[in-house]
Formats: structure tokens, sequence, C-alpha cells
């Protein structure tokens, strides 16, 4: 009896596990330069700058993803997103591959997101304040930063600076105003609670 109990369990775990990661669905794929691309989760993240990489083993092609990664001035790489879902990875992979994205069905509800990391930056001098990230989907991990300037805090998400132009290229957007609006009121109801708190 017990055994049987286990088994529906686990059968009711592992079936939560595969409807969340079915939450996220790649809607666009766009491919940017030779080996450069670009995708678009439940029509609402765009993320870019997604590097296909391929090797040889005998002969087995390997392909795999690499997703922006910000380089600190030490040398120290920080990945700015990543696939917590096999399974995303995997789909991700063959919709780069193949140039062609899912369908959303019509019954999917709108991306889930949470706040994961949550770290003060103690520098008072800083502009940054907090770094972050925010999972969506329960499959995709997100970092930004919470800024502080003269208009009050906003959220930087994942760029880069293009040596060339010396401008701010985007690496993750949203095809959604009101979607990203309450992300970031999240982030910054929380930065500003946290500090009503310390000042109590």
């Amino acid at each position: 009896m017990k055994k049987i109990f286990l088994f529906f369990v686990s059968l009711v775990v592992f079936a939560g596990v595969v409807f969340c990661q079915q939450q996220v669905y790649i809607t666009s794929v766009e491919k940017m330069s030779a080996n450069e691309y670009s995708i678009t989760l439940n029509n609402l993240v765009v993320i870019k700058e997604i590097k296909l990489k391929k090797r040889k083993i005998g002969q087995r092609e390997i392909f795999n993803l690499e997703f922006p990664t910000y380089i600190s001035k030490a040398g120290k790489a920080y990945p700015q997103i990543t696939i917590l879902s096999k399974d995303l990875n995997e789909r991700i992979l063959k919709a780069i591959n193949t140039q062609t994205a899912e369908k959303i069905p019509d019954d999917v509800g709108e991306l889930s997101f949470k706040i994961n990391k949550y770290s003060p930056y103690k520098r008072s001098k800083s502009s940054l304040k907090v770094f972050a990230s925010v999972i969506f989907g329960d499959s995709v991990e997100i970092e930004c930063k919470i800024m502080e300037g003269k208009r009050g805090p906003w959220i930087s998400w994942p760029s880069r600076k293009d040596e060339a132009s010396g401008k701010w290229k985007k690496q993750v957007v949203f095809k959604s105003k009101d979607y990203q609006k309450r992300v970031e009121e999240e982030l910054l109801t929380r930065y500003k609670t946290g500090k009503v708190e310390a000042n109590e």
C-alpha cells in the first residue's frame, strides 16, 4: 500500500514539473548573425545574443547554447540568463537549429514570475543598489539590477556596451510594457519596503 501511495505522489510531482516546464514556449526565433540568435518566450520576453556553439566528437556534432554573460574587470564570468529546465533548453536548441517557433496553446495563462535572488549592494556612493534575479515560468532565470538615479530607482536588465559605437545593447527586452511594468513594480516595491524598514 505504501509503495502505491509513493508511486502516486511521485506521479503528481512529475506531472507538476512537466506542467511548469510546458508553461514556457518559444514563440519566435530570429537569426541575428552567423551563429547568433534571438528568441521570444510566450510573446512576452525577448532574449538576444544567444550563441549556437558546435563541436565535433568523433563523427558526432554536438550543439550547445551560450547565453549572455557579464565578464567583470577581474575576468570573472557572471551568467545573465540561466535555463533551469533541461526540457526547455533542448526545445530552445531545436527551435534555433530549425528556426521554427512553437505554437502557444490557447489555454496557457500569462507567464508566471517570481523574485529569486535579492542581494543589496553595500557601497553607499554607488548608483547600483541591489543585485537581483527573476525566474519566469519556473524555467528561466534572468539577472537584473536595481539602480538609483536622479528620478528615483529603476531596473537595469542585461545589456552590454558595444565597443565600436559605445552604445549599450539590450540583451533582454519585453514585448509587453504592461507585463514589464508588473515585474519591475514587484522588484521596486521590495526595494522601497526595505529602505523604509531600514530607516525605522
